[in-house]
């Protein structure tokens, strides 16, 4: 029998004969309840795993950085330093495998594999934990480039070219399309266009009328390395049915929305097909219904949180966009701006949760007049199974339901005023994304915070400050699990918060317009504030932290349990999943001292 599973990574990559000496070279270690395994500066000379009990790993201010369950190992990171950086304590008594450095160190360079493990980011170890996902037919929809399945044209047709000579080039091409180029710019005629061409003309259509006249030019386009996730998002957000495809900037063909749905197997497209032809509050409810099952069939498959959550955004955009059009008289759709906030606006949100919405009423409409059909909008919502925000941020409430100048003003008192609760709504609006009526009306409110941003130090200070109000008690995030039965992590306030606030902190002093916290990372980074190395490790920590809140709420709903997707039971992980969780945990740490720094909040 082996001393210890060989099952988990990175030991299920040795060779038999690598575990034979693996096992001979290995001691078992005792240690009694609050006996140092380790001690900070000594002497790098073998790898701990853990048997039975737990032991802490505890820096030199007595912070707790990590605990380490049976099956864990520690400390990989000292292998490859002179000493060990931090002490290891254990927690009670506990009984470990000690695997001799040299022996660890002689399987690396015998087996690269075994040592790609030890050097791995996050993304890379997630990587592998996700990996005997990709062989399903659903996963090859995210993994599949455009150059799969686009349909290419061998030529791009003259804008002076008739509309009958258009016409039986389409037919000749067996095609629905046609690629044009006139004056420079390229356009799309289509089948639809013929057809809205005779009905608008009844019936009387000049056929040798130059196809330029009536071709579109205003084109969403692709890239054929970009993958067909990508493309299918497009058409759902611009509500077309297909995108022109390029290569090194130039057309070469079209990808029709039929050609990427061909690639889904479990036919979670219907939602959006759905969503397009509900004429009724309870057809949009029954799709509603039917969101949670889609995410569920799609993660299950391979689909990552960060993926879902941008598919979701676009399905829930359009759910909220057409039940306020039910709801609404037409008038005041058109003169109102219906906006999502907070996750939802963000486009990180895949399950549903609280209601965060408000609506920007253009000037001179009684406020009066609309906030019957805001009541009855929050009440619908919480029909789709949306609960009401427990913050009251929501249309129904006045103070998230006003005319432009005092929706405007109220956001500019706001960022002159550094109180806690004005930070706060801040926060949620500065995430805000249109999903129906009038868009200008928020770009204009946000156009007008922007001006009124200044380089004002007490208020970005009192808007950062914000990350450190999850902080312990200075004992770390894994202290609070000591002496209990349950090790349940609250992951949004440790991990995910600070990082989707400073990054969103970071944003507000750059004037970023961009809401969704992956692309201000990027942005930011491009723009020098944050260093490339920690956007990437960011960016891998937040999508991981993500995932793991979707995997346990969706693990949740599964056995009938009450969903609190942020609440982690840590000693339900697996070993790699707690390996990540402290490497996602790390980061979010090295990412809060450098926000601190930035805003100098360690002298506020």
């Amino acid at each position: 029998m082996n001393r210890f599973d060989f099952s988990t990574a990175p030991y299920n990559s040795l060779t038999s004969l690598q575990r034979q000496t693996l096992e001979k070279a290995t001691d078992i270690v005792f240690f009694d309840d609050q006996a140092t395994v380790i001690q900070a500066n000594d002497s790098i000379d073998a790898l701990y795993i853990v048997i039975k009990g737990m032991i802490q790993e505890v820096d030199a201010d007595g912070e707790v950085l990590a605990l380490y369950h049976p099956s864990d190992s520690f400390d990989t990171r000292a292998l490859f330093e002179q000493t060990y950086r931090h002490s290891f304590v254990a927690v009670d008594q506990s009984l470990l495998y000690a695997i001799p450095k040299s022996i660890i160190r002689e399987l690396i360079e015998k087996n690269s594999e075994f040592g790609a493990y030890f050097f791995a980011n996050i993304a890379d170890k997630l990587q592998s934990q996700t990996g005997n996902k990709r062989d399903n037919e659903l996963a090859g929809l995210f993994t599949a480039k455009v150059k799969d399945a686009y349909r290419p044209y061998d030529e791009l047709y003259s804008g002076s070219i008739s509309l009958l000579e258009a016409g039986k080039a389409m037919q000749k091409n067996k095609s629905k399309s046609l690629l044009i180029h006139h004056e420079g710019r390229i356009g799309l005629i289509t089948e639809s266009l013929f057809r809205d061409v005779i009905i608008q003309s009844d019936g009387i259509v000049n056929a040798h009328e130059a196809v330029h006249h009536l071709a579109r030019f205003d084109l969403i386009s692709v890239d054929i390395d970009d993958f067909m996730f990508t493309a299918l998002l497009k058409m759902m957000n611009h509500r077309i049915q297909r995108v022109v495809v390029n290569k090194n900037g130039d057309p070469i063909g079209i990808l029709e929305q039929v050609d990427v749905l061909a690639f889904l197997s479990n036919h979670s497209h219907l939602i959006a097909e759905k969503l397009e032809v509900a004429t009724t509050l309870d057809e949009l409810t029954a799709v509603a219904s039917q969101m949670t099952n889609t995410i569920s069939a799609l993660f299950a498959n391979g689909m990552q949180a960060r993926q879902l959550a941008q598919l979701m955004q676009v399905l829930n955009a359009r759910l909220f966009e057409k039940a306020w059009q039910l709801i609404a008289p037409a008038d005041i759709v058109a003169n109102s701006c219906l906006i999502v906030m907070g996750s939802e606006g963000r486009g990180e949100q895949v399950l549903k949760t609280d209601q965060d919405n408000a609506l920007i009423v253009k000037d001179g409409i009684d406020i009066a007049t609309v906030m019957p059909y805001a009541e009855q909008f929050s009440q619908v919502l919480t029909g789709f199974g949306y609960p009401p925000c427990q913050g009251k941020i929501m249309v129904n409430n006045p103070t998230w339901c006003q005319n432009f100048s005092d929706f405007r003003d109220m956001v500019i008192t706001w960022c002159r005023s550094a109180s806690g609760e004005n930070m706060m709504n801040l926060a949620i609006f500065i995430d805000a994304k249109a999903v129906a009526g009038d868009a200008s009306l928020l770009h204009d409110v946000q156009a007008s915070l922007m001006h009124h941003i200044s380089d004002d130090v007490g208020m970005l200070m009192g808007f950062a400050r914000a990350i450190n109000q999850f902080n312990e008690d200075g004992q770390g995030f894994f202290a609070q699990f000591l002496g209990k039965k349950q090790h349940k992590m609250d992951i949004k306030k440790m991990g995910t918060f600070p990082v989707v606030h400073g990054v969103r902190a970071l944003s507000l002093q750059a004037k970023l317009t961009e809401t969704n916290t992956f692309e201000r990372i990027a942005k930011l980074a491009s723009m020098g504030i944050i260093e490339k190395q920690l956007s990437q490790d960011v960016s891998e920590a937040l999508a991981y932290l993500m995932h793991t809140r979707l995997k346990n709420g969706l693990n949740a709903i599964k056995h009938g349990q009450e969903v609190q997707p942020n609440q982690i039971a840590t000693e339900h992980l697996s070993t790699l999943e707690r390996d990540l969780l402290k490497d996602a945990l790390q980061v979010v740490k090295r990412f809060k001292s450098y926000v601190s720094n930035h805003f100098n909040l360690q002298y506020s």
